[in-house]
């Protein structure tokens, strides 16, 4: 199953800040807070501020890693204001146009 980003982004917010993520299988997962992608990083129920930003890109690296989109993870704003929901759109943005370009013939 090809990855869409929500499930490493909530994963890397496990890692950095409060959230918890529970895997259903099938590729499902479930998260705690239930609207974590509603919310911004620095809402108390996610727990990060802006000096954790940081580790949360480096934690998103790790669970995305050899999929060719860390120029796009090192240009999201270290800034905890942001909406979760924008930052996994953004990777899930990344990612798809990365499997574009890997799916050109050479």
């Amino acid at each position: 199953m090809a990855k869409t980003g929500r499930l490493e982004v909530a994963e890397a917010i496990e890692v950095a800040g409060l959230a918890k993520v529970t895997l259903l299988g099938g590729g499902n997962f479930s998260v705690v807070p239930n609207n974590l992608f509603d919310l911004t990083f620095h809402d108390p129920l996610v727990g990060l501020d802006d000096s954790r930003m940081a580790d949360f890109k480096t934690a998103l690296k790790g669970f995305l890693k050899g999929e060719g989109i860390d120029d796009t993870i090192d240009r999201i704003p270290e800034k905890a204001n942001a909406n979760i929901e924008d930052v996994a759109e953004i990777v899930r943005l990344a990612l798809a146009l990365q499997a574009a370009h890997n799916s050109m013939p050479q």
